[in-house]
């Protein structure tokens, strides 16, 4: 029911924006320092080329991997729009800065400045997380202790940091969907189910299979709303995820004539086994989600006590995962190669951190250690994902270039099912020598190759970058930067983000009036 807002509440609304904008400040800054500022993936640069196509020339049809033959005989790309066309502002800053650099490194600026586009929509995702968490009743310290162990133990920051990929999109929607949705069930002000049928209808235009978490947010809505408000609620949340749909069908039929056809055309086919995509992602030892992200155990173990507190929203939280898991699993392609870890759990991963909370705030000082460990465990694996590329340590066990494609039994079998090549293992390694490397000012000898549609390296020098580290300032020393200024940069970079961490710290301990926080206006009293 809504009540008025006292002065004092407005107060405390105001000042809820002030973290807000220290999280959303906080971790812009980690994944900045944590990027590599290239666009390496096949997937990546079909995206970037969407984007450099309709700022261009106006079109969207693209060339090189990942395309299929649609409208015209033109090749077209297979994925959704919505990355590319949220690229574009961040294109158009590469066209700007790369006006003062060299002709032959303007696309390398274009790319690089392209890149950064996960890191701004991860940050924005972690502040949306921390407003989940609060509005589930947890403290504004528990609030921030699980939107840190979302952020940086678990593989979601290899694709804020590392990919021009679609995962920290499809991550944001779901979020925003799930918090507005939540928030709806406390305040009824219909706008929130305007906002969460706009994220949700985001991330359908960011990947068609995202189109089966609606039904979970259906019953979400209609179990949490009094049934003389079903028929407006459904029609509210409906209205702009329908508004989506038709610009999706549109796109659809501008590639390849007809409003269903994406162009994958059976290539993701559900041809694996249940129960073998189900091992893989849960327990196998190159892909489990376990094993890149610890913490979720603790999520898991966690669901139950808040399925007492708030049987809505845990079982909303706990069917998004199945729904997604399941699907997956059957995918033939269920591991997304080439990926760190099982990349297409990704936006389901506040689904198993979030019920950690509940557990948190009512748990011994022993719980808090149990979670703090599972914390420290993802952290470390994800150092190695971070600091190395994943596609260099497939090329050293043998599993790139692809001998197989992903319909045969045994494709990139080492990497997913021998824990001897688990990449979670052999990156760690791979880390900890390439930063002695580095930090003993070694570099290999590389000549940027400005026309090569990925890596601009040539063959042979892709093959020396198995000593060298995926960040941005190692790639300025290995471009010719001096290794004291890039020492000098990361320094800073570091020095500024553990700054804002401890003023986050500080806010969040002060927060005597728990105020629940908000990125949209909000009628409802905290």
């Amino acid at each position: 029911m809504l009540q008025p807002r006292s002065g004092s509440q407005e107060h405390g609304q105001r000042q809820g924006v002030v973290p807000s904008l220290l999280l959303f400040v906080f971790f812009l800054m980690v994944f900045l320092s944590a990027s590599s500022g290239i666009i390496a993936s096949s997937d990546g640069v079909t995206i970037f080329n969407v984007t450099q196509a309709m700022v261009e020339r106006g079109e969207i049809s693209v060339s090189g991997e990942n395309v299929a033959v649609g409208v015209g005989g033109k090749d077209y790309s297979r994925y959704g729009i919505a990355l590319s066309v949220v690229a574009i502002p961040f294109y158009l800053l590469g066209k700007l800065i790369a006006t003062f650099v060299p002709a032959h490194l303007s696309l390398l600026v274009l790319k690089g400045s392209v890149s950064l586009v996960n890191a701004v929509i991860s940050a924005l995702a972690c502040v949306l997380f921390a407003f989940t968490a609060r509005r589930l009743g947890f403290s504004s310290r528990v609030s921030l202790q699980l939107t840190c162990a979302f952020a940086f133990s678990t593989f979601f920051i290899v694709y804020a940091t590392k990919s021009f990929l679609a995962q920290p999109l499809e991550t944001l929607c779901l979020l925003g969907t799930v918090y507005h949705l939540i928030a709806y069930s406390r305040d009824a002000d219909p706008r929130r189910l305007m906002y969460a049928g706009g994220f949700c209808g985001g991330g359908i235009l960011t990947k068609w299979v995202f189109i089966i978490n609606l039904p979970i947010f259906a019953g979400y809505l209609l179990s949490s709303t009094q049934k003389d408000r079903w028929e407006r609620g459904l029609i509210l949340f409906s209205a702009p995820v329908v508004a989506f749909l038709g610009l999706a069908f549109g796109y659809n039929y501008a590639r390849f004539g007809s409003i269903l056809e994406t162009g994958y055309r059976g290539l993701y086919a559900f041809s694996t086994p249940l129960f073998v995509g189900l091992y893989g992602l849960l327990l196998s030892s190159g892909k489990s989600l376990f094993l890149y992200a610890p913490v979720t155990l603790f999520g898991l173990i966690s669901s139950n006590l808040l399925a007492k507190r708030r049987a809505r929203e845990a079982w909303l939280l706990l069917g998004l995962f199945a729904v997604n898991l399941l699907v997956i699993a059957q995918y033939r392609d269920w591991a997304g190669e080439g990926s760190w870890g099982p990349r297409y759990l990704t936006l389901v991963l506040p689904c198993l951190i979030l019920p950690s909370g509940s557990l948190l705030e009512s748990g011994s000082a022993a719980v808090r250690r149990i979670f703090l460990a599972l914390t420290l465990a993802g952290l470390l694996v994800q150092f190695g994902g971070i600091s190395v590329y994943y596609g260099t340590y497939y090329r050293i066990i043998g599993e790139f270039p692809y001998r197989t494609t992903p319909s045969d039994p045994l494709f990139l079998y080492k990497a997913h099912f021998v824990p001897n090549y688990s990449p979670a293992w052999g990156q760690l390694t791979m880390a900890l020598h390439n930063w002695r490397t580095f930090l003993n000012g070694k570099k290999p000898s590389l000549q940027v190759d400005a026309g090569a549609t990925r890596i601009p390296l040539s063959e042979a020098d892709r093959e020396k970058l198995i000593d060298t580290l995926d960040l941005w300032f190692a790639y300025a020393y290995y471009a010719g930067l001096p290794f004291s200024l890039c020492l000098l940069g990361m320094a800073g970079s570091l020095s500024a983000t553990t700054v804002i961490g401890w003023k986050l710290c500080q806010a969040a301990k002060s927060m005597a009036c728990e105020t629940s926080i908000s990125p949209f206006p909000d009628r409802a009293s905290a």
